[in-house]
């Protein structure tokens, strides 16, 4: 009777050759997962920065609607403002003097309670990292012989840098229509 052995298993090369292809795989998995990583990063940060400027903006368009007395360019007289205007004051609900502008560091700057808004005594509302280079107001129905519902329409442009130094360029229209209750 004879038997014979037959050993079963890999040898060295075949080792050798599969640990290999394994490497270059993962090597083209690693670098495709950091891009990924990277990637995910930049978009997070676009997003943070868009959020903080929708923040500052639904916050200034809340505190038109219920403002009265709009005044654009700061005239000290509450008037319309088609052409538009670089700043706006206006008596908000508790009967306080809220004025906007564009600071001189590229920011939207609040004044509260002050009827001259000026760059040193503005709070910022925006990131360091979103440039304004222009913020204009336009306010209709303001006056005595107009019969609109008061309404501001503004216009916000500029640039948002993130940390990687990505820009990206952005130009907002919004508008705050006065809702007071009319008894």
């Amino acid at each position: 009777m004879s038997t014979s052995l037959t050993q079963r298993g890999y040898s060295l090369l075949e080792m050798i050759v599969s640990l290999g292809i394994f490497s270059m795989v993962m090597l083209v998995v690693m670098g495709a997962y950091v891009t990924l990583i990277s990637l995910d990063r930049q978009a997070r940060a676009n997003n943070q920065l868009a959020a903080s400027l929708s923040f500052a903006v639904e916050s200034m368009a809340r505190s038109m609607r219920t403002g009265t007395s709009y005044d654009c360019n700061a005239g000290g007289n509450p008037l319309n403002c088609s052409s538009g205007g670089g700043t706006i004051s206006f008596l908000d609900s508790q009967g306080q003097i809220i004025s906007y502008i564009q600071k001189s560091d590229g920011s939207i700057g609040q004044c509260t309670g002050t009827p001259g808004c000026l760059d040193n005594n503005a709070v910022s509302l925006t990131d360091r990292r979103i440039n304004i280079t222009s913020l204009r107001f336009y306010v209709r129905g303001v006056g005595v012989n107009d019969d609109t519902q008061p309404n501001v329409t503004f216009v916000i442009a500029g640039t948002m840098t993130t940390d990687a130094g990505e820009v990206t360029d952005f130009s907002i229209q919004t508008g705050a229509t006065q809702r007071l209750i009319e008894l």
